[in-house]
């Protein structure tokens, strides 16, 4: 019975990681902001059907036959194996268990710190409001969960010897290569590895040449994709793309709202991360996960895309440190310990409302943000539309086999910056954007009333084929 209830103790933070990210994920499967999300599916369904990662561009108009790769072939795969097999809801439900396997890379690490579970809860709840809207059916989810268990068995390795290591060497080559199939941000495991080690035999002051060992698996492992080499080539052209248009990728200084918010509470995290390790200098994972975490925070610096993994990274960290403060002493902390309650509680019960209330949204875009339905049916087949950026991902699902054609979408390292800003100033009205248009036989626009294009297509004469409050369906009549 000891033996039994011990066990039940050591693989509890386990179950509350699952826990706490599985109503993350609940509350996220109906709430679809993201038009990559859409797009990869039907990537997947062409992966599916070519056997084979490079593709020549069915999806748009701008760069009809390019061939190109996706950054996250495999998850791509398995989103549209969860769409073609239940619609909607299969797109839900791998969303929820994405974002649910976040918990075990939040569990695992936290277990081995000896972390007690509602010190867990707490400091997972309130660490997980800067990153509920990052976690979504994005190739990004997965990177979160593999991430800490990586760097998690990167450590141990270092522990380990004999036929052990060995195993777990090639343990930790086949989690990278199935990480890095599963998203290109696998590469991010290299630094974060490599500081990790580096911080611990700083602590202990003696060299080990198996930490260089270690380091070149994970290199390897980075290696093992259909890209090869040019792995590296591809992430840094999805940067240098994305850097002036989408705010995940952009560099602290031009963070919004929302991404200085993950900033700043990584900042924190990594802050909380150091002070755990010196309060506990003998403790080899709080070495790994400050060097790791203090690595990825300043990667954010350049690309605040790396704030959230080293957030989720340190959620372990920051609860091993929770765990070491007696929060009944003094009546300070008793208020920063109710307080803290109190707002985990009530935010879990928010994501648990906000789960239900989006029920009938599960799988499905955020009516906020896209056409409906209605909209998106009524664009004739065949068409080449000029679109808004966040749409192109869900016509390629919804119309791409009709024949639709998008001006752009979320393939930022497909189009280039170039491209992307040049579309954008046609749907802007620049002088010839409807001259331009009909060179390349673009006869439907799809985009917010407010847009200068707009008016200028109708003075033109074109048609209003269907609208809602988000979007209007011009046709050009005279074609």
């Amino acid at each position: 019975m000891r033996v039994a209830a011990e066990r039940g103790v050591r693989g509890s933070p386990l179950a509350v990681g699952l826990a706490i990210f599985a109503l993350v994920g609940a509350a996220r499967s109906g709430w679809f902001t993201e038009g990559d999300t859409f797009w990869q599916v039907q990537t997947g369904t062409e992966i599916r059907h070519r056997h084979t990662v490079f593709l020549p561009d069915t999806f748009s108009w701008s760069l009809a036959g390019r061939t190109w790769h996706p950054n996250s072939w495999l998850f791509d795969v398995l989103l549209s194996v969860a769409y073609t097999s239940a619609g909607p809801i299969g797109l839900a439900l791998c969303t929820l268990c994405c974002v649910a396997v976040v918990g075990v890379g939040v569990g695992l690490p936290a277990r081995a710190l000896g972390v007690r579970p509602e010190v867990l809860a707490v400091s997972t709840t309130l660490l997980v409001l800067p990153l509920v809207l990052w976690l979504s059916a994005r190739p990004q989810t997965l990177t979160y969960a593999l991430l800490p268990i990586v760097v998690l068995l990167a450590a141990r390795l270092m522990e380990w010897s004999g036929r052990r290591f060995l195993v777990g060497l090639a343990g930790l080559y086949l989690l990278v290569v199935l990480w890095m199939n599963l998203h290109l941000a696998a590469l991010a495991a290299v630094p974060a590895v490599a500081a990790g080690l580096g911080a611990l035999m700083l602590a202990q002051r003696r060299a080990r040449p198996r930490a260089a060992v270690i380091t070149t698996v994970v290199l390897l492992g980075c290696l093992s994709s259909p890209f090869g080499t040019d792995a590296l080539s591809s992430a840094l052209a999805t940067r240098d793309a994305s850097a002036a248009l989408i705010p995940e990728w952009a560099p602290l200084w031009r963070a919004n709202g929302l991404t200085l918010f993950t900033w700043l509470g990584a900042a924190l995290a990594v802050a909380l991360t150091a002070a755990g390790w010196r309060r506990r200098p003998r403790e080899p994972l709080l070495a790994v996960w400050t060097g790791a975490t203090g690595i990825l925070l300043l990667a954010s610096v350049d690309s605040i895309r790396f704030a959230p993994m080293a957030l989720i990274l340190a959620v372990p960290a920051v609860a091993s440190w929770a765990s070491g403060v007696d929060w009944r002493a003094g009546p300070r902390r008793r208020r920063v310990a109710f307080l803290s309650s109190g707002t985990a509680a009530g935010f879990a019960a928010t994501l648990l409302v906000v789960s239900l209330v989006r029920l009938p949204d599960l799988g499905r875009p955020t009516p906020a943000s896209y056409p409906t339905d209605a909209t998106v049916q009524a664009i004739p087949d065949g068409c080449r539309v000029l679109n808004e950026y966040d749409d192109g991902g869900y016509l390629i699902l919804r119309r791409s086999e009709d024949g639709v054609r998008v001006a752009l979408d979320g393939r930022n390292d497909v189009y280039g910056a170039e491209l992307i800003t040049h579309q954008q100033g046609l749907i802007q009205g620049r002088p010839g954007a409807l001259a331009e248009l009909a060179r390349h036989e673009v006869h439907c626009l799809l985009l917010m009333p407010h847009r200068p294009l707009v008016a200028q297509a109708k003075a033109e004469g074109w048609r209003v084929r269907a609208s809602d409050r988000n979007r209007v369906l011009l046709l050009d009549v005279r074609s």
